[in-house]
């Protein structure tokens, strides 16, 4: 399956209850006819070069925290330069057949800013029913919306695999303010584009 959504349309479609298929990958979805268990897999976010150079610009870097890992993938200039962060899927319930659920990631995004000032955000959730990339910050247990998933989606399935691919995700209001709090800085910012975003799972129906 393959849509385009942008951040408006999915509010719109919340709010007015349209069935399209928009609005049923990530506003209307219902409850899966059964029960489904995430029981391992990747994600990735892959983040362009000039994001990062933003925010370095603040004083402020970001890296993969265990068992994430990162990997900077050189392209054919600075500005198409990216950097992936892979993350494993941990659990979750989360099934592209009716966009249901949430899937669980292991790992952290660590955000170190200037005098030793670190936001850690884990316990990373792709939530299909949102549209939405969420964590957790510092240890706190409220789940904030770090990035709005957008641009072209596309699913696929196999013999006990689902995958998932955002081509855009743009930073949320909630996480840019949290961050920003966390490190005293203004670095962060809504709207900001954050890459693509992909993920394949092994799912296990009962």
């Amino acid at each position: 399956m393959h849509i385009t959504i942008g951040r408006r349309t999915r509010i719109t479609a919340l709010g007015a209850g349209l069935i399209t298929a928009a609005a049923l990958a990530l506003a209307t979805a219902g409850p899966a006819a059964a029960d489904t268990a995430d029981t391992g897999g990747t994600a990735v976010l892959t983040m362009p070069r000039t994001y990062f150079a933003g925010i370095a610009s603040h004083g402020i870097t970001l890296i993969a925290g265990a068992p994430a890992t990162s990997s900077y993938n050189a392209g054919p200039s600075t500005k198409k330069s990216n950097i992936a962060d892979t993350f494993t899927v941990t659990g979750g319930n989360g099934e592209v057949s009716n966009f249901y659920g949430i899937v669980d990631l292991g790992g952290a995004i660590v955000a170190i800013g200037q005098k030793g000032a670190t936001a850690t955000i884990t316990n990373l959730e792709l939530n299909f029913f949102n549209g939405t990339l969420t964590g957790e910050i510092n240890g706190s247990t409220k789940q904030v919306v770090i990035a709005d998933v957008g641009g072209d989606l596309s699913t696929s399935t196999g013999t006990g695999t689902e995958t998932f691919t955002a081509t855009a995700l743009t930073t949320a209001p909630a996480g840019a303010k949290a961050l920003n709090t966390a490190l005293n800085t203004t670095a962060f910012t809504s709207g900001k584009d954050l890459g693509a975003f992909t993920t394949t799972f092994d799912v296990t129906i009962s």
